[in-house]
């Protein structure tokens, strides 16, 4: 099992209130979300971050909708990771070093810049576990992402006069991925693939039919995509058809058949085989019981916390 996973998830209806046996770490890419915790509410926009610790409840509205990206970390893995990634405490802003934390939630502002430089990383994380079944390649690989992720926010948790001599990630940090997504209407041949496959994903895609839409050559095409968002082309389609999909599962009363032939699966077997491959259970079993190993912790503000590690990633976007 990966020590951390990412996943990438759009909502445009409030969530329930619930916690995880992992760290939460929430990223706004687009548009506004308020988080509500044990400290109250808070306003997240987009370049806006917010960790969470294990077993600590948040529920989510957003205002009207967001595009997020979650990181569920293992917190013994987060705490001794940043404790290594971050030796000397007194050039941590107070609070932000893993020894000060308590793993109430903490909010802060690598800006929307740097989040879209971790996106393609971030992508590659929510693939991790299908990529390298190996336990031991799994840890390396995420332990391997982790360190560049920290090398792009470092900054974020140094005090100023330290973060200023880190300036922006040098382009070494981010090999093998270069470049970033940023609005996918400057990026050229790239921006513009990106935004076909978003905007017509119900589409029957191709290589070839991408690659001709915005005037690339396929192997051109392939190995510009995966260097800006981490992945080939149709393996992105994939994860952005299974997005689209869990929302609909979530938010809609849809048939699981009709929300698979929204997002371009003509066959409801293939996105039950991803969403269940992704989430360990079928869109069936996650409408009648959606967190099926969540026992109450609080029942007065209705909290669950997973018992079951193998599970993190049934809250669906959270």
């Amino acid at each position: 099992m990966a020590p951390l996973i990412a996943v990438e998830s759009t909502r445009s209806l409030p969530t329930n209130r619930v916690a995880f046996a992992e760290a939460k770490i929430i990223h706004v890419m687009e548009g506004n979300v308020e988080v509500e915790t044990t400290d109250g509410a808070t306003l997240l926009a987009p370049g806006t971050s917010l960790a969470i610790g294990a077993e600590h409840w948040c529920r989510m509205r957003p205002r009207p909708h967001a595009r997020m990206w979650t990181v569920y970390a293992d917190e013994g893995f987060l705490r001794t990771q940043m404790g290594l990634l971050l030796p000397d405490r007194n050039r941590v802003l107070r609070g932000l070093h893993p020894e000060e934390w308590d793993g109430r939630p903490l909010l802060f502002a690598p800006g929307i810049s740097r989040l879209q430089l971790l996106e393609p990383l971030w992508r590659q994380m929510s693939v991790l576990r299908d990529e390298a079944p190996v336990p031991e390649v799994v840890r390396a690989r995420a332990v391997e992402l982790f360190a560049r992720w920290m090398s792009i926010v470092a900054p974020t948790f140094l005090a100023p006069e330290f973060a200023e001599s880190l300036g922006q990630p040098a382009e070494s940090a981010l090999r093998p991925i270069r470049g970033r997504l940023t609005d996918t209407m400057t990026l050229g041949h790239v921006g513009r693939a990106v935004r076909l496959l978003r905007e017509r994903m119900h589409e029957p895609w191709t290589v070839a039919a991408l690659a001709e839409s915005v005037a690339l050559s396929r192997a051109q095409l392939t190995r510009l995509f995966a260097a800006h968002t981490g992945l080939p082309p149709i393996r992105f389609l994939t994860e952005v058809r299974l997005t689209e999909f869990v929302r609909l599962i979530e938010e809609t009363e849809l048939s699981v058949a009709h929300a698979a032939q929204m997002v371009g699966w003509p066959d409801p077997r293939i996105a039950s085989a991803w969403f269940s491959r992704r989430f360990g259970l079928t869109p069936s079993q996650y409408r009648r019981n959606p967190h099926p190993h969540l026992s109450s912790r609080d029942s007065r503000d209705q909290c669950a916390v997973t018992k079951d590690s193998g599970q993190r990633m049934r809250g669906l976007g959270m």
